[in-house]
């Protein structure tokens, strides 16, 4: 049927009426459809990231909510010096100009010192030291002692206290190894004490043989 032929003899004010009714939904609706997208996604909307450097996390969260953010807490490391809890980095950076409803990741700082299980370290300085740093220790020069064996660890230390296998140990205080010295030094002594007594054995030969010339 064609256009011309369907709105021939339509006049009645029930049919016109339909119809503007009809075109105004046909507008509408993708009017506030868009307008509805355009609220729910935050379009062209950027708010300024406030600093929450140095609060506690639900303080920081209770923040960020304010603004329209989402706090979400990624990671936890140390700092010495810093409020347990306390916000220590983030990420989008303050200022950042970004859409509400974003994310806004947070390092926080650990309750206390990490602590790290001391491992069995009956082995040689050089095994000890890469093992130790592995771990996260920080290591202070070595320290020799007698020992039988050179260079083997005999025990170490933080500060003035022994640490022993198993023990919780913070890897913020530096440790030190004690090693053996071994017996070269005696060894050494030794080798010297014969080679003088033999220098001097073969001066009285030659002065014996002067003798009897």
């Amino acid at each position: 049927m064609g256009l011309k032929k369907y709105f021939t003899g339509k006049t009645g004010v029930v049919f016109w009426v339909n119809l503007l009714l009809a075109v105004a939904v046909l507008v509408a609706i993708p009017t506030i459809l868009f307008n509805t997208l355009d609220a729910y996604t935050n379009h062209g909307e950027k708010s300024s990231v406030p600093s929450v450097i140095g609060m506690n996390s639900f303080e920081a969260e209770s923040v960020l909510d304010g603004k329209g953010f989402v706090a979400v807490v990624t990671d936890s490391i140390y700092r010495k010096g810093a409020k347990p809890g306390a916000v220590l980095d983030q990420v989008p950076k303050a200022g950042a100009l970004i859409k509400r409803g974003r994310l806004i990741y947070l390092t926080v700082n650990l309750n206390g010192e990490p602590l790290v299980r001391m491992p069995d370290i009956n082995v040689s300085l050089r095994e000890a030291e890469v093992l130790l740093k592995a771990l996260g220790f920080k290591l202070t020069a070595p320290k020799y002692v007698e020992g039988e064996y050179k260079d083997l660890v005999l025990e170490v230390r933080q500060g003035n206290r022994k640490i022993r296998k198993g023990e919780m140990v913070s890897r913020e205080r530096a440790l030190t190894i004690y090693v053996g010295a071994g017996e070269e030094e005696n060894d050494s002594i030794f080798f010297a004490d014969s080679l003088s007594d033999f220098q001097y054995d073969e001066n009285i030969s030659e002065s014996n043989f002067d003798v009897q010339l």
